[in-house]
């Protein structure tokens, strides 16, 4: 059997280590369930006719006692996976998405281009025929959203880049 720890007003379920706060339903009074795999305890606050006292459990009690948490633990973990894996599913849609894509091909391609502006200053000693090759380039950067197969993988190893040319 799992070791449980059960504390209702931090709407909190342990079991073998694993915490998991949600809204779970507790009997009014219960400040914490314990139980260790083999036996355990409930502690009740006090009340104006009780005073705070511990109401020992065993192995007989488990099934009515500690179980339904258990459950309701093992629910909220599905629960809560289903909801990550789901969360997951769309975030990888929206990444692999055309749009998205064509974001970061976009991103990379600009960002190219910001690397060779300092190329075609005027007061940059650069040749015209070196010049010239490096606006071939770059506007070969620029056409590549609109070719055949954009976005690609959006700028990564798919992208068939130009290179810039050699020697500059």
């Amino acid at each position: 059997m799992a070791r449980v720890t059960v504390v209702p007003a931090d709407r909190l379920i342990i079991v073998d280590g694993y915490a998991l706060c949600f809204e779970y339903a507790a009997p009014d009074g219960m400040h914490a369930l314990q139980w260790d795999g083999e036996g355990g305890h409930i502690e009740w606050l006090g009340s104006e006719k009780n005073p705070p006292h511990n109401e020992v459990l065993d192995a007989d009690s488990y099934a009515d006692l500690v179980a339904p948490y258990v459950k309701a633990w093992e629910e909220e973990k599905a629960r809560q996976e289903q909801a990550a894996a789901e969360a997951e599913a769309a975030r990888l849609a929206e990444y692999n998405s055309e749009a998205a894509r064509f974001e970061r091909l976009r991103a990379e391609r600009d960002r190219r281009l910001t690397a060779t502006d300092y190329l075609l200053m005027q007061d940059y000693p650069l040749d015209n025929t070196h010049k010239e090759a490096v606006r071939i380039y770059r506007q070969a950067l620029r056409d590549l959203p609109s070719q055949e197969g954009a976005p690609w993988d959006g700028g990564g190893e798919s992208t068939p880049w130009p290179d810039l040319p050699a020697g500059i």
